[in-house]
């Protein structure tokens, strides 16, 4: 199984977003930490904000917040917002199947099983707890974000 890079991004943003605790952030911001395509970015922030995740706001000071609690957002939650579907092999999509073994195949539910223990491990897990570390990964990313003292820009710190 391998997530797509959407996801990858939006649990950084998210991340990153939670670790600094109602500041706004900019995309250029978490493009150059991680070291990744604005264009990408952009386009998960939106995403995001439109789900409720986040608070965008435009401007020439713009960025973007959390909009939730962190405590309440699993990333199971997150991953199957941004994942289209979690077809692990053909036989899950009724749709699209084309294998004769469809209802007898141990295999395919093996690869059921599999999956949602997937899940029920990432739905256990909260934006909080992967944040935990606000520290070591904020220092990792910007040494200047550590210990940065929230703009007046940020709100609930």
């Amino acid at each position: 199984m391998r997530l797509t890079s959407y996801s990858n991004y939006a649990l950084r943003i998210l991340m990153v977003a939670t670790m600094r605790r109602g500041e706004l952030v900019t995309v250029h911001e978490v493009a150059e930490s991680f070291g990744i395509s604005k264009a990408h970015l952009v386009k998960c922030v939106h995403q995001l904000g439109l789900w409720g995740y986040l608070e965008n706001v435009r401007g020439r000071n713009g960025g973007f917040r959390l909009a939730k609690d962190p405590a309440k957002i699993t990333v199971g939650e997150i991953i199957r917002k941004t994942e289209d579907e979690l077809d692990l092999v053909e036989c899950f999509d009724a749709v699209t199947n084309t294998c004769p073994l469809i209802g007898i195949c141990k295999l395919g539910k093996l690869f059921k099983q599999a999956c949602r223990a997937f899940l029920d491990v990432l739905d256990g897990v909260t934006l909080a707890d992967i944040s935990s570390n606000r520290r070591e990964v904020l220092g990792a990313l910007n040494e200047d974000w550590v210990n940065h003292k929230p703009s007046a820009r940020a709100v609930g710190s």
